[in-house]
């Protein structure tokens, strides 16, 4: 059985379990080659099943407390958390709070294994881009006993607080403002991604938006990429070559849509004419291409900040304040 975090799993705890030496849990955790196979393969079983977590820095074992706020976001290549990684960081630093930024391979088993590691080092806090985890992740977590900001969505249960938008209102809103134009053959363009809950939460969006008008929705319009602004210009291609219905596209990522508009460009397909293009995620450049792309803007720095903010008022004995929603704004150009 797991214990609390009033009631913290020790390394005693394990060698107990394992039958094992002490020493012998410590050599499987800083030297595992100095351990027999079958001993430390024993030792990870019971480590796992008591959710026990190495104390990491020896320079706060009396006092359990560190300065440090982990965060955990699925990759570095998605420009846009930067800016959210930047606002955490602008208001953790003058406080005297240090980050500690993971990437979790966008699987949730990469983020219980980045958690496992961060909660060694005992942070204050955890922010977690995710909104859906391992069962083992959220016991982790609760062991902790440490608050635990959610940014990736408005979830309905979150673990503590959740700061961040609405995905299915964002992409109901973006849908629902091409049908408002008059398009009726819309097609959905999104990156592949299995374990993303935010992608998937969107395309639902989506279907609602075109279904509660009365429009065709099917998988012929639901068209998974990867992500980037070639993929972006393969799909538009696509749509103008081999689905000629499609009068307009809600492209799930910014970069995808940069990709379509500059294909349309070189096509000389027209922009509104031919097919309209909006993106979920505003860029610089959407912003400055002509005709400029319809977007939307979420306030990734704001929300950074605002997590932060929560996260140290969790800390200092606040009580969990369930959604914290900083909104979204639909910037209309010329593409719609």
């Amino acid at each position: 059985m797991k214990k609390t975090a009033n009631d913290r799993v020790r390394m005693v705890d394990v060698a107990r379990l394992a039958n094992v030496a002490p020493i012998t849990v410590s050599r499987a955790l800083s030297h595992p080659s100095s351990v027999a196979p079958e001993t430390l393969d024993k030792i990870h079983r019971v480590i796992k099943q008591l959710g026990y977590v190495p104390n990491g820095p020896a320079g706060s074992l009396k006092s359990q407390k560190t300065q440090l706020i982990a965060a955990v976001i699925p990759s570095i290549n998605h420009l846009f958390l930067t800016a959210m990684v930047q606002g955490v960081s602008d208001f953790l630093s003058p406080l005297g709070y240090h980050l500690m930024l993971g990437t979790s391979g966008e699987t949730l088993e990469g983020e219980e294994a980045i958690v496992r590691a961060f909660l060694s080092q005992r942070p204050r806090a955890l922010l977690l881009h995710n909104t859906v985890h391992t069962a083992e992740c959220i016991d982790l977590i609760r062991a902790s006993g440490i608050p635990v900001i959610e940014t990736g969505d408005l979830c309905e249960q979150p673990l503590d607080t959740a700061v961040g938008f609405s995905n299915f209102d964002a992409a109901y809103t973006l849908t629902r403002h091409l049908i408002d134009r008059g398009y009726e053959n819309i097609a959905c363009v999104y990156a592949r991604s299995p374990h993303n809950e935010r992608t998937q939460t969107r395309i639902k969006a989506y279907r609602a938006a075109v279904n509660d008008a009365g429009l065709r929705s099917g998988p012929d319009l639901e068209i998974a990429t990867d992500g980037d602004v070639a993929s972006g210009a393969v799909v538009l291609r696509d749509l103008i070559d081999a689905r000629p219905q499609v009068d307009a596209a809600v492209f799930f990522g910014g970069n995808m849509a940069l990709g379509a508009h500059l294909e349309c460009q070189k096509m000389r397909v027209p922009i509104p004419g031919r097919i309209a293009i909006v993106a979920f995620e505003d860029t610089e450049m959407g912003a400055m291409l002509a005709p400029a792309i319809t977007a939307l803007r979420i306030p990734r720095y704001a929300i950074g900040r605002e997590a932060a903010r929560v996260a140290l008022a969790r800390i200092g004995g606040g009580s969990p304040s369930g959604h914290v929603d900083v909104g979204f704004e639909l910037r209309i150009r010329e593409t719609s």
